[in-house]
């Protein structure tokens, strides 16, 4: 099929993957009569933005705040969700030094909570930094030299390098600086002053405080969508994967171990390095080859139920230092108190890589024991107050930008925007950090650019920042 060709009602689409991307691309495809199949390797829809609801426990793959720019975007969440959507106010805070500092950063609270000679040391190693940018030898050549430059290399050395370092199990210097640039929307150290004492009324998003949550858990939006595919003649197929993809006549053959389907036209949300590989030789060598030197960083979640809920009312809390082995940790109760029949949830997350020999990954390590004395030490619950624990496992978490991984990726998207019929998109399908409101904007773009409507690339644009937030 040439991608000038719209599908028309009658055709089929398989969308691969029932994240918010996925789901909501099917759902606008079901809706303007095209058949659609979307196929999930888990027992569940969401993705990444699923609620787990499993033996008494009841909670998200860590905390998600939604927000958006896009009016229309936040209207259909709330038609999704009927008048089940929260407005909470954001706190999110950093345990450091045995203190906590509020997040965003604060350059009041930190200077007030920081010991003095630490807060001097900050002072010093930012106007240090600044000198050195000021007469030209300083370079933004990765995520270390781009935060020190702006941040001061005292800073960088008690927060953003330890938490970068934990985050990506590498150096932070082998990190690309667009993570920074994309991440972390405050400007450096001078913008946190002129934030503090000249707030704007305008926040970037990264400081945004106000966002929306639906009452019984994040998974609330992708179980409306799914439920709107499957009233719509769609079908969703969990537990199914697919396991190779073939040209078929003018469109193509998905194969399953339940057999193959024929569709007109693919949306692609999984990982792009996996969907490069089932095209195989569809795409230049030169470009499956580029496919392989990108890899994504997985996350382990250890959920411990306790018997009440923590005096704290942060939704999350950074942990950089060394002696917390979890990089971060939430508290459901704190985005909707009635999550929980009884007692309460701490959700602690562990990023590793999903291999065998991880002993993160391969639970190992005693991570339950291992949260439970973190738990105490943060005061978050008492020494017998934990009443039980389970583990929960997401392969592709975070795309890893390790210099070099724009032109890899750029190269496969750019290959596959040219492939007719095929349209990939989300956090996996496009390599890039994104929120959930992206998503599903996304998948919008992704169903219309098979009805021949529009464009991912034209909203999306891969070669840019079109998305740089927090």
């Amino acid at each position: 099929m040439d991608r000038r060709t719209p599908l028309k009602p009658g055709d089929t689409a398989v969308v691969l993957g029932a994240g918010l991307a996925g789901l909501s691309a099917a759902d606008i495809l079901s809706s303007r009569g095209i058949k659609v199949v979307v196929l999930e390797k888990s027992p569940f829809t969401g993705g990444l933005a699923a609620t787990r609801r499993d033996g008494g426990f009841h909670f998200d793959y860590g905390p998600h705040r939604f927000h958006t720019t896009n009016k229309a975007i936040l209207e259909r969440v709330r038609n999704l969700v009927g008048g089940d959507l929260l407005e909470l106010d954001r706190l999110s805070r950093i345990r450091l030094l045995d203190r906590y500092f509020v997040y965003p950063l604060n350059l009041g609270d930190v200077l007030s909570r920081m010991p003095l000679h630490r807060g001097a040391a900050m002072m010093a190693s930012y106007a240090a930094a600044r000198l050195r940018v000021a007469s030209g030898g300083a370079r933004d050549d990765s995520f270390e030299s781009w935060v020190v430059n702006r941040f001061g290399r005292a800073l960088y050395d008690v927060y953003f390098g330890p938490y970068t370092a934990k985050l990506w199990g590498i150096a932070p210097d082998r990190l690309s600086p667009d993570w920074a640039s994309q991440r972390i929307t405050v400007p450096g150290l001078g913008g946190l002053v002129k934030e503090t004492l000249f707030p704007h009324k305008e926040k970037v998003r990264s400081l945004v405080s106000l966002f929306h949550y639906p009452r019984g858990g994040i998974g609330r939006i992708a179980e409306a969508l799914a439920a709107r595919i499957v009233s719509a003649g769609g079908t969703i197929l969990t537990e199914t994967e697919p396991e190779s993809i073939s040209r078929s006549g003018a469109g193509f053959s998905i194969g399953t171990r339940g057999g193959s389907i024929e569709a007109s036209g693919i949306v692609n949300t999984i990982p792009v390095t996996e969907y490069a590989a089932l095209l195989g030789d569809m795409l230049p060598g030169a470009v499956l080859e580029a496919s392989r030197s990108l890899r994504f960083r997985a996350i382990v979640f250890q959920v411990l139920r306790v018997a009440r809920r923590p005096d704290a009312r942060d939704h999350w809390i950074y942990t950089p230092e060394s002696h917390y082995g979890f990089n971060r940790l939430s508290i459901p109760e704190n985005f909707d108190p009635g999550v929980s029949e009884s007692g309460a949830q701490v959700v602690f997350e562990y990023t590793c890589d999903a291999e065998p020999g991880d002993p993160v990954w391969s639970g190992s390590q005693g991570l339950a024991e291992e949260c439970g004395a973190g738990g105490v030490r943060l005061g978050l619950f008492q020494p017998g107050e934990v009443l039980g624990a389970v583990p929960a496992r997401q392969t592709h978490a975070y795309p890893v930008y390790t210099h070099g991984y724009a032109e890899a990726s750029g190269a496969l998207l750019d290959a596959l925007s040219n492939l007719p019929g095929s349209v990939t998109c989300g956090r996996q399908g496009l390599f890039r950090y994104n929120n959930m409101d992206h998503s599903i904007e996304m998948g919008e773009y992704a169903a219309l650019e098979l009805l021949g409507e529009g464009s991912v690339k034209e909203r999306f644009d891969w070669s840019a920042d079109t998305w740089a937030d927090g």
